[in-house]
């Protein structure tokens, strides 16, 4: 038994006004660490998404304005989501892009895919694990390879 100011306190119901006490403050604080923890996880999510938007709406762009039949707008296009790129990629996809940028600006390398495809499978890979919720599995050995729109052909077998 416990005393308090006078009064005998059974041990029960001290426990009783513990746990109430705990159970009260628990009450209190968890919807508010719950509230931010899922905050956090959903503004994490929708950075992702953002990201992945803006390396599709890159990829395409490179698809159209990196091509040999490829017009001013399309050039633009590039351009623009080539600069946008820095609005949302860590500096790991800067720089991969700038390395594959540099290193295929030689002719010798731009028209010989044996030399550019290693650089364009370190930035596919480096750009692919930032808006990937877990790191993806890709094999190390696996070459990723831009597929271009053939060049315009004009029909000369008219019948």
């Amino acid at each position: 038994m416990i005393e308090l100011k006078g009064e005998v306190m059974e041990g029960t119901v001290l426990a009783a006004i513990i746990t109430g006490a705990v159970a009260l403050v628990v009450v209190s604080v968890t919807p508010p660490i719950t509230y931010y923890f899922n905050k956090k996880h959903d503004h994490e999510a929708d950075w992702r998404k953002k990201k992945l938007e803006h390396y599709i709406e890159f990829i395409s762009a490179f698809s159209r304005g990196s091509g040999q039949n490829c017009d001013v707008a399309e050039q633009q296009q590039f351009t623009d989501a080539v600069n946008s790129l820095e609005l949302v990629a860590p500096p790991e996809v800067l720089i991969a892009f700038k390395i594959f940028w540099d290193g295929t600006q030689d002719d010798d390398i731009g028209h010989d895919p044996h030399k550019w495809r290693p650089l364009w499978s370190s930035f596919m890979r480096v750009m692919r694990k930032d808006c990937h919720p877990k790191p993806p599995k890709d094999n190390p050995e696996f070459i990723f390879e831009p597929i271009f729109r053939p060049p315009n052909r004009t029909n000369n077998n008219k019948n």
